[in-house]
């Protein structure tokens, strides 16, 4: 699907098409007063009967409030409408940002910020004099028609008219809202890598360099968008003249038609109420354009979050800790293959490679993060195949420098398992974080924001580590998380591992600083080189070649090029680090 043929969500669906209907129905409610002002100024202005003259004032006053009233409602319905449809881009567009972690912060508040005003200016700005003016501008020609149809004439010329000059400036619109957008969507995502980059600037001296960057780009802004406003003043102005002439053309013909005093004073009554929503109409291209512009870039940045606002398939939640297996099947990195895994629960597993790619890659599918990278199967069931809901619940992932989300640190704690009521209690006092927590304002209920303030960089690793143990998840992934909580608080790491009953994963640089005994994970032995990839104790020995015939180390078979690092039988069935 290219940009111009992405679409967004349907507008008349659910509560909208509700709406919609009654936008219309304050349209036709509109012409319906326009008609009754037809109908009873000619008496106000010609009847000889006083009382006829004072039920058609009664009348037309009622009329009046009816009419503001109606263009009240009319407006709050608008915008109902226009914000019920930005919500759901907005989830939409969250959504997207979730699921690709290569989304610009600028880009992404661009979006549900400039594009989304767009949008809802169109539905609540433009669609809707569009529901209402039709039908107004239909009933007030058949009201002139009543007084005369040369009246009806004078004002459907200068109408069409400014259709025609509205379909003119149409594509010079969109063009120009499209250049605003761009500057815009430019700006953001440089202000944005700018702040968070704030530090390495002032170190390097480039604040006035900084600032003259963006003060370049916001003149680009700034000169689209008055470019943009010199086509939008074309329009409104179009707009307000054709109401203006309108005028003009009902009092040239009647006063050429030589008509009644009273049905001229009607007719321009009549135009006088139509003033408005032509306006409003004039105003509808502008939006249209700004919304078609901000549809090109909305519609396929939906496309990534859609899975998310699927309903979710009901299953059961995880596995059990202490039945938990761990396998890893086909995973590939830059056209190799990396070595198969399968451990039990209790294992400790150690990933080692001396090329991080790979360690990255396999962390992430053992996440769940990257679906199509390979297979991993986790207490029975392949990640690939399970909700969001279940995954979460059957893998903990702890890894260094993600931000915490805005919210308690109770949520935090419990954003895997949201629906759990377990104390977090337990957790925080295996990750040491039981006295930092009451010394906080509100303890559990401390507010977290701007990734983790006011907790340390290393507090909010232990945080990260107490969620990925909540609910005992049969996978335990910890990417790097040592580095994070540095050598005062890597000993809670250690006694984290060790209480685990399912299988636990690790990535780190210095793992003899908090590991003892592991099953090695060697992904740089899977591409056909000589030797085993996996190191893994099963009862008396030591296995090599997990998805082949393994040899026992102890076997006089084996070679001394199996350099594996092992303990004798009877031992403690694992590989020792120390």
């Amino acid at each position: 699907m290219t940009r111009e043929h992405a679409a967004l969500p349907a507008l008349l669906v659910g509560a909208r098409r509700s709406l919609f209907a009654r936008l219309v129905g304050t349209g036709l409610a509109q012409a319906g007063l326009v008609g009754v002002t037809a109908v009873a100024m000619p008496v106000l202005l010609a009847s000889p009967d006083a009382v006829r003259r004072g039920a058609a004032a009664a009348v037309l006053l009622a009329g009046a409030l009816a009419l503001g009233l109606v263009r009240s409602r009319e407006r709050v319905l608008g915008e109902r409408l226009g914000q019920h449809y930005v919500q759901e881009i907005r989830v939409g567009l969250v959504a997207s940002s979730l699921v690709d972690d290569r989304s610009s912060l600028g880009i992404t508040v661009a979006r549900t910020t400039n594009d989304l005003t767009s949008v809802r200016n169109w539905i609540a700005l433009g669609i809707t004099p569009i529901a209402v003016g039709v039908p107004l501008i239909a009933g007030t020609l058949v009201a002139l028609a009543m007084l005369s149809p040369m009246l009806a004439v004078a004002v459907a010329v200068p109408m069409t008219v400014l259709a025609v000059v509205l379909l003119l400036l149409a594509r010079v619109s969109y063009d120009r809202s499209r250049r605003l957008r761009r500057q815009r969507g430019r700006l953001a995502a440089h202000v944005s890598d700018t702040v968070h980059a704030a530090g390495s600037i002032r170190a390097g001296g480039g604040q006035r360099r900084e600032l003259r960057q963006v003060e370049r780009r916001g003149h680009q802004v700034m000169e689209a968008a008055v470019e943009r406003a010199r086509v939008a003043g074309h329009i409104r102005g179009a707009a307000v003249a054709a109401a203006a002439v309108a005028a003009v053309a009902v009092a040239m013909v009647g006063a050429w038609s030589a008509l009644p005093g009273g049905t001229i004073a009607t007719a321009l009554t009549v135009v006088g109420v139509l003033a408005g929503p032509v306006t409003d109409l004039g105003r509808v291209v502008e939006y249209r354009q700004s919304y078609r512009a901000a549809r090109r870039i909305l519609a396929p940045a939906l496309v990534a979050g859609s899975v998310l606002r699927q309903p979710l398939p009901r299953g059961t939640a995880g596995g059990d800790p202490e039945t938990s297996t761990l396998e890893v099947r086909g995973l590939v990195v830059r056209g190799a293959s990396l070595p198969d895994l399968d451990v039990g629960p209790g294992a400790t597993v150690l990933v080692r490679s001396a090329d991080p790619v790979r360690v990255e890659t396999a962390m992430r599918a053992l996440a769940g993060l990257d679906a199509e990278a390979g297979h991993v199967r986790v207490a029975g069931r392949s990640l690939a195949d399970v909700s969001s809901d279940e995954r979460r619940a059957l893998v903990g992932h702890a890894a260094r420098d993600l931000p915490l989300e805005r919210g308690t640190l109770a949520r935090a704690v419990r954003y895997r398992r949201p629906d759990s009521t377990e104390p977090i209690g337990a957790v925080l006092a295996t990750v040491g974080l039981v006295e930092r927590v009451a010394r906080l304002p509100d303890q559990e209920r401390t507010t977290l924001r701007r990734g983790g303030e006011p907790l340390s960089p290393a507090e909010r690793a232990q945080v990260r580590l107490a969620r990925a143990l909540y609910g005992a998840p049969p996978l335990l992934v910890v990417d790097h998380l040592d580095a994070q909580l540095g050598r005062g608080r890597v000993e809670v790491l250690r006694e984290s591992l060790r209480a685990h009953e399912g299988v636990a994963v690790v990535a780190s640089d210095h793992p003899e600083a908090f590991l003892d005994d592991v099953v090695i994970w060697d992904l740089d032995s899977g591409s056909g080189e000589p030797g085993g990839h996996l190191v893994q104790v099963r009862d008396d020995c030591v296995l090599l070649g997990v998805g082949d015939a393994p040899d026992q180390v102890g076997d006089p078979g084996v070679g001394p090029e199996r350099d594996v690092v092992g303990r004798g039988p009877g031992d403690d069935q694992q590989v020792d680090l120390g």
